[in-house]
């Protein structure tokens, strides 16, 4: 990675005569092989095979008078003149004074984040593609799926953070994954910095296919009103997960928008249910969300956010530490480094055998569209399976509603362990109408 023609400019760059006070760079260079697959077709002009590598630098600049500019630089201005884009990041300084913290050397923990065989794919050995394309297409022809899309991937990448304070570290990774859409219904796939052992691919992707299969019928009862809704894992992560990070943003909290005030932190009253823990764990070897130091230079460490149903922390940068004046924390960078726990945990056969008369919600609609603070939902779910005495009786299009807040309070959530999933599904009781 050369990016000592950008480390020189910014020490003797000026604009309309100002020079850079203070400063910190995120320089990123990675190599990525990908292949895709649309309508069954592997590899054609539609979805290729590619190897690319990329360099990309972000920046923050500290201006003398105080001002601060944020910006980012490619491989071409990095490695041959940077100075001219530094100079014109002027032109977008802004005031922001609790915008002006620059890390300082440290010590950083050791995770494992880079994997032999995933750079040797990302490097273009990608033999390692095959069995896996092979183990789609043979659940497809063996089960009469009209249709699939989806990809694979490979990436190795070096990163480093160099600071006008004295910070200079650097750390490879890896990174692999896949997805497949069959039908154009459900998908499913993996995504870590190690590629996923075979096995457990075929085992996510028979799961899917019985899923995709169950859909095909329509329900032949039609439950509705309050019952017991079993959420899937991706509407968890989409919706229920989704919620409680943004509001426990540093800067929901610090502008008062969210559903957490700065008093609530550290009090002894819970706002969720009093087993309910959320937390993160940057390092958890392999994980696609471990890493030593984040893009603003600081140390990984564990964090807990909601601990017993009390709320521990927010989630802090440097900017947002400063205006609260508490400690920074981690910023969770993945799904698999985050950990949703405490309710009791049931296994999925067990929690559809034991939820006759509700559903099974794949996936959702209008997330966006959602009040995040207030917690209410309405959202639309065309892809759930009514729940019979003996299993699934089909599919409905379906619309469930109600108040996260409340479900995450209420004694009969409960957590469900679906198979090769990271993130449990949860079990609760809200409104289901069907169509």
């Amino acid at each position: 990675m050369n990016v000592e023609k950008l480390l020189a400019a910014l020490r003797t760059v000026r604009s309309s005569g100002h020079a850079i006070a203070a400063w910190s760079v995120y320089a990123a260079e990675t190599r990525r092989a990908s292949v895709g697959t649309k309508d069954r077709a592997t590899g054609d002009p539609h979805a290729p095979l590619t190897l690319a590598d990329s360099l990309t630098a972000r920046y923050k600049l500290i201006w003398d008078d105080g001002l601060v500019s944020r910006g980012s630089m490619e491989r071409r201005a990095i490695e041959r003149d940077p100075e001219p884009l530094l100079a014109a990041a002027r032109a977008a300084a802004f005031s922001d004074p609790d915008a002006i913290d620059i890390p300082g050397p440290a010590a950083f923990p050791d995770v494992a984040t880079h994997d032999p065989a995933a750079a040797a794919t990302a490097r273009g050995g990608v033999d390692a593609f095959a069995p896996r394309l092979a183990a789609i297409r043979e659940r497809v022809a063996r089960h009469g799926v009209r249709t699939w899309s989806g990809s694979m991937h490979a990436a190795e990448g070096t990163a480093r953070i160099v600071t006008s304070s004295g910070l200079d570290v650097s750390g490879a990774g890896t990174s692999a994954g896949w997805s497949a859409t069959l039908d154009g219904e459900l998908g499913a796939g993996h995504f870590a910095r190690a590629l996923e052992p075979l096995s457990n691919l075929e085992a996510r992707l028979d799961h899917l296919v019985a899923l995709v299969l169950a859909l095909r019928a329509s329900a032949t009862t039609q439950p509705g009103g309050l019952v017991p809704v079993l959420l899937h894992p991706d509407v968890v992560e989409e919706y229920v997960l989704g919620v409680l990070l943004h509001n426990l943003d540093g800067a929901q909290v610090a502008h008062g928008t969210g559903a957490f005030r700065k008093e609530q932190f550290g009090d002894a009253a819970p706002v969720l249910r009093e087993d309910v823990t959320l937390r993160t764990d940057p390092l958890v070897p392999l994980a696609a969300g471990a890493y030593r130091f984040s893009q603003e230079g600081l140390p990984a460490a564990p964090c807990t956010y909601v601990d017993s149903g009390r709320l521990n922390s927010p989630i802090l940068d440097l900017k947002y530490a400063r205006r609260l004046g508490w400690p920074v924390t981690a910023i969770p960078a993945a799904m698999d480094t985050l950990f949703f726990e405490g309710p009791p945990v049931s296994s999925y056969e067990a929690a559809v055998a034991g939820s006759p008369g509700g559903a099974l919600v794949l996936s959702v609609l209008g997330v966006h569209t959602q009040d995040f603070s207030s917690g209410d939902f309405s959202l639309s779910a065309p892809q759930t399976l009514a729940i019979g005495n003996h299993g699934f009786t089909g599919r409905l299009r379906a619309t469930i509603s109600g108040n996260v807040f409340e479900r995450l309070r209420s004694k009969e959530l409960a957590l469900v362990r679906f198979p090769g999933e990271h993130t449990p599904g949860l079990l609760m009781r809200c409104r289901l109408d069907a169509a």
